[in-house]
């Protein structure tokens, strides 16, 4: 298992237990330290819930990533990646 499989394990595991998608992503920054970034943040997701890119791409503005120009809230944040995130649980029950 390498190193992404495990984080995209832990989310989920994560995710099981109520996390939402603002503290799944804070989980996977505490998770991944120095090595977190655009490109771990769209493949942990990924792996872990099956989101599609372009849905990640507008999640990594995200105000608390502080990446780029333009920026969104918590609430925008959540409405983008809460329908994949309640389908991958509807997918485990």
């Amino acid at each position: 298992m390498n190193e992404l499989e495990k984080i995209a394990g832990e989310l989920q595991a994560a995710h099981a237990e109520g996390m939402d998608a603002v503290e799944l992503a804070l989980l996977s920054r505490e998770k991944m330290g120095a090595t977190f970034g655009v490109i771990s943040f769209v493949a942990a997701f990924r792996h872990a819930f099956g989101i599609p890119l372009p849905v990640l791409q507008r999640a990594q503005a995200w105000e608390r990533f502080g990446w780029g120009d333009t920026h969104i809230t918590d609430e925008e944040f959540r409405a983008a990646l809460s329908p994949w995130l309640t389908a991958r649980q509807q997918q485990d029950d």
